[in-house]
C-alpha cells in the first residue's frame, strides 16, 4: 500500500506486537500503527503511521472477480473446441458440430431435405438437447416422418463420430420424446451401436 494512504497517530502503547504497535490516543481511540525505527515502550508516547487493513470486501471482490474470469475462459475455450460430430437421420439427413458446452457449433443439410429443415429451424448454438426435438418436429410436419413410418417400425438414426475424449452425451430425454412420437431410436457412438 502507498504510504500516503496512512493517517498519523499518537498515544500511549498498550502493546507490542511484531511490526504493529497498539496505542491509545488523547482521545480515547483504540488504534494500531506501524512499528518504525524507535523502539516502542509499553506506557509511552508513540508516533506513527496508523495500520490499515483491506477490508474483507476487498479480498471477496478480488476473488469474485478471479473466478468470473476464469470461468469466462473455461468457457470461452469450451465453446471454441470441437468436442465431438452427429449426423442425425430422420428421413431428412443432418451434420452437426459440437463444442464443449454441448452446443451445436455448425450445421449442414446433408440430403435435400435436411437443407430444407436447415433452413427452416435454428440450430446453431442450441444444444444438442433443444435441437433434436425441433428437428423430429419440423420432420414431421415437412411429412419427411409419418405415422405410415412409425407404424413400418422406422427407427431415427444417430451417428456420433469424432468422439476422442469419449464425451458423455445423454439422449435420454430425446428417446422419450421420439418414443411419445412412436419412432425407435439407434445411438451409435464411435461404432457401437445401442438401440433404445
Amino acid at each position: 500500500m502507498k504510504r500516503g494512504a496512512f493517517v498519523r497517530k499518537a498515544g500511549k502503547v498498550i502493546n507490542i506486537e511484531k511490526n504493529k504497535v497498539y496505542i491509545i490516543t488523547s482521545n480515547k481511540e483504540f488504534v494500531t500503527v506501524e512499528k518504525h525505527t524507535t523502539e516502542p515502550i509499553i506506557g509511552e508516547l508513540y508516533a506513527g503511521e496508523e495500520f490499515k487493513r483491506i477490508g474483507i470486501f476487498k479480498y471477496l471482490l478480488v476473488i469474485a472477480c478471479i473466478a468470473l474470469l476464469l470461468f469466462s475462459l473455461r468457457k470461452l475455450y469450451l465453446d471454441s473446441k470441437h468436442n465431438f460430430s452427429i449426423i442425425v437421420d430422420m428421413n431428412c439427413s443432418i451434420r452437426m458440430q459440437i463444442n464443449g458446452s454441448n452446443k451445436i457449433k455448425k450445421i449442414e443439410g446433408i440430403n435435400p431435405k435436411g437443407i430444407k429443415v436447415k433452413n427452416l429451424v435454428a440450430l446453431e448454438h442450441k444444444s444438442l438437447e433443444e435441437a433434436l426435438p425441433l428437428i423430429l418436429d419440423e420432420s414431421i410436419k415437412q411429412k419427411y416422418l409419418t405415422k405410415a413410418h412409425a407404424d413400418d417400425g422406422y427407427e431415427i438414426k444417430i451417428f456420433i463420430y469424432d468422439n476422442k475424449n469419449n464425451t458423455p452425451i445423454n439422449f435420454t430425454a430425446f428417446e422419450k420424446y421420439a418414443n411419445e412420437h412412436d419412432f425407435k431410436v439407434i445411438i451409435n457412438n464411435n461404432g457401437q451401436s445401442v438401440m433404445k
